[in-house]
């Protein structure tokens, strides 16, 4: 089984006394929530590189298996718009040379108006050198412009060994199968649960808008790209349900016996405990391979 699931962020105000009990500090916080997830993904990345002390912080604060997805920092992506940033993507690299095996795949969240039809040129030969930069550093790429989202986009990272992020948010199309059609060729997934980030939950402490059908279409899809030989990554965002460790306990859930171990016989923490089991839904079954 090679499905590592985690949530955007290990700090968020509303977990306190809920996904964490009262007794632990902030300061606690990773150590605590990486005994219970596999993996986090890392925004503050998009802000500023975390320094060399930080990152060996957080290796001290984590068991052997856990891994940490840091986002490109902006001024590769919005700034420069991956023109003549080669010195602040090496930066990058090295963050995950340095990381080793706590490195999960980063990824390279391109702004809405980055089109091919603007930015093709400079995308590909800027992912071009990436992919030869890049060494065992695994990659990710978030494009949110329609003229990307692409077969032909798809196939284009894959060849390389990148990924093509999958992102289930509102608004966005469902890349899904264009990436199950080539991800085995790059021998990985990458999967961001945002849900309705305008409209959707705004609070964090609870779980207020439940999608089973999503969490079950999602374990089937999980469960098919591990049969096709990927490594999946996924991280769930707290708007996708309202909160985001309760989402991943109850996508477990739907994976019944093929899900990854819980945090090691970890018990379930407050929210966790009071949700009831997953249930299979009634209906036809996917097919997605």
């Amino acid at each position: 089984m090679s499905i590592h699931l985690g949530t955007s962020s290990w700090s968020f105000p509303g977990w306190h006394g809920v996904f964490y009990p009262k007794t632990v500090k902030s300061e606690g916080y990773l150590a605590y929530y990486a005994r219970r997830l596999a993996t986090v993904e890392v925004n503050t990345s998009f802000y500023g590189l975390p320094e060399p002390k930080t990152l060996l912080r957080w290796a001290e604060s984590v068991p052997a298996g856990f891994t940490f997805a840091l986002k490109f920092p902006r001024v590769i992506s919005h700034e420069k718009r991956l023109v003549d940033c080669r010195r602040e993507t090496t930066a990058l690299l090295d963050a995950l040379a340095a990381l080793g095996p706590l490195a999960a795949p980063a990824f390279l969240q391109l702004p809405p108006d980055f089109t091919r039809a603007r930015a093709g040129r400079e995308l590909a030969s800027y992912l071009d050198w990436l992919a030869a930069a890049r060494g065992n550093c695994a990659i990710a790429v978030e494009v949110r412009a329609a003229d990307l989202m692409t077969a032909a986009f798809a196939r284009f990272l894959a060849e390389r060994g990148l990924l093509l992020a999958l992102t289930d948010r509102v608004g966005t199309p469902d890349l899904f199968d264009l990436w199950a059609e080539v991800g085995a060729v790059a021998g990985g997934a990458f999967i961001r649960w945002i849900g309705d980030d305008r409209n959707g939950p705004k609070g964090d402490a609870e779980l207020s808008a439940p999608q089973d059908a999503k969490l079950a279409q999602w374990a089937a899809r999980l469960l098919a790209l591990d049969d096709a030989g990927m490594t999946v990554h996924g991280y769930m965002h707290n708007p996708y349900e309202g909160h985001a460790p309760a989402s991943i306990r109850r996508l477990l859930g739907y994976l019944g016996e093929r899900a990854p171990v819980w945090g090691a016989g970890e018990p379930p923490t407050q929210v966790e405990a009071a949700l009831p089991q997953a249930e299979q839904l009634p209906g036809p079954q996917l097919h997605l391979f």
